[in-house]
């Protein structure tokens, strides 16, 4: 019931992330509850490596240009969380925390990062 509710707080943030998700000319696949788009690096994840980025979560959809397992894949479900907390308000709060914070100090990707056991 608690998933239902956060997947529908976050709705639109997954319609956002599923046409983000199209740009990267691929078919998703769907794995451990998220939409996935990992295939490889084409369109907006070609993007993300010229960005210096992996992978970004946009509600249940994570684009990447990695394949996404292991402490990726826990780093991604964090935020996946994180969206079903905050709903709509997640992005505008994920980038006034950018201003203050910077990404490595950014207290979401802190705990994102301590979700997978990456080092901080």
């Amino acid at each position: 019931m608690v998933v239902a509710l956060g997947f529908v707080w976050t709705l639109p943030n997954t319609v956002l992330g599923l046409l983000l998700g199209a740009l990267t000319f691929q078919v998703p696949r769907l794995h451990e509850g998220a939409l996935v788009f990992d295939r490889s690096a084409r369109g907006l994840t070609r993007g993300l490596r010229a960005a210096n980025r992996t992978a970004m979560t946009v509600g249940f959809v994570i684009v990447s240009a990695v394949p996404v397992e292991g402490r990726l894949l826990a780093h991604e479900r964090h935020h996946i969380r994180q969206y079903m907390v905050w709903g709509p308000l997640f992005i505008p709060v994920y980038l006034l925390l950018a201003i203050g914070f910077g990404y490595r100090r950014h207290p979401m990707e802190r705990a994102a990062r301590a979700a997978a056991g990456e080092p901080d």
